[in-house]
């Protein structure tokens, strides 16, 4: 069995007030809607909880530090509230009615507790401030849409209590009086097609309000300003000096062909309509690709590449020298 002492983290002189301080601080440390699908910090969570039922109450309290993990048994054999113990003669002076729960929280509501660790989920619908939530795309997924599954916090009756909030000694331990206790949900989202770094999305999955706040990961091929796409294009020096026709890939998952006129200098760009991203707004629009050649020299040249470069070359200086 755990000490509860441990458990809480105090010494066991500590106050009733510095026992809440302890327990506050943990509970909201380990809650569950902070540590979804972690099943240690709900443990830990309950553990707490429990700590806290028994020494937050003085009876309890005092029968533990006399009892240790039998306090329990001691409890049943009829040490009362007020009566006097049988063992040490100390006197017990818990009171009926009290609840340990009482000011837990110092009279805050607990949506608004747990409206400060979700940016104000579940409060919406009361003038609170939607929550946020970042979501991390490919810019693939940026260009085509995505769907992302959330996990948020749902609010059922307690069980424990059956919804009152509380028990015969007091406030009920489980939901702290609330009379609801809250579990993880799973709801799918749609991100639509056209959002860049820094957009939000809102949406509203199973009635929370929230605004997805969007970060589109680098791209190794493609750089992206505002609808517009950027890239290059490997073009052998003939073809650049000749003229052709080059591949070029797209988002669209279908390649596009660029056309290059013949003497086509290195790092000339060209643009390909409406092959960039799709305006957010109207996704029927959409920007452009701009393509930048890379002129390839060739490399391991042959002796008669090499020769006939060299015929090429003293062309080229005759025909300066005639102009």
């Amino acid at each position: 069995m755990r000490d509860y002492y441990q458990v809480l983290g105090v010494p066991r002189t500590a106050s009733a007030k510095e026992v809440r301080d302890a327990y506050r601080r943990l509970a909201r440390q380990y809650h569950p809607d902070v540590n979804p699908g972690n099943k240690a910090a709900e443990e830990h969570f309950k553990a707490v909880n429990e700590a806290y039922e028994v020494l937050s109450d003085p009876e309890k309290r005092r029968l533990y530090d006399q009892f240790g993990e039998n306090w329990r048994f001691a409890q049943r054999a009829g040490v009362a509230p007020g009566e006097q113990g049988t063992s040490t003669g100390r006197t017990f002076t818990w009171q009926p009615g009290q609840e340990p729960f009482g000011d837990l929280f110092d009279n805050q509501d607990l949506d608004d507790l747990l409206g400060r660790f979700f940016g104000g989920a579940g409060g919406a619908g009361r003038g609170r401030r939607a929550a946020e939530q970042e979501v991390e795309l490919s810019l693939e997924e940026a260009f085509s849409g995505a769907g992302r599954t959330l996990e948020l916090p749902v609010q059922e009756p307690c069980s424990r209590c059956g919804g009152s909030g509380r028990q015969v000694r007091g406030t009920c331990p489980t939901c702290l009086g609330r009379g609801f206790t809250s579990r993880t949900a799973r709801y799918q989202v749609t991100i639509p097609p056209g959002v860049d770094d820094g957009s939000r999305v809102r949406v509203a999955p199973g009635g929370h309000e929230m605004a997805l706040v969007v970060k589109v990961r680098p791209h190794p091929r493609f750089q992206r300003k505002g609808t517009d796409l950027y890239t290059q294009a490997d073009v052998p020096l003939y073809d650049a000096m000749l003229g052709s026709e080059v591949v070029v890939p797209t988002l669209t998952g279908r390649a596009a062909a660029l056309t290059i006129p013949p003497e086509t200098q290195n790092g000339a760009t060209f643009r390909l309509a409406g092959q960039g991203m799709p305006n957010l707004g109207d996704h029927s629009r959409r920007g452009d690709l701009y393509v930048q050649v890379r002129v390839e020299l060739p490399k391991q040249l042959s002796d008669e590449e090499r020769a006939l470069v060299h015929h090429l070359r003293e062309l080229r200086k005759a025909a300066s020298r005639a102009h």
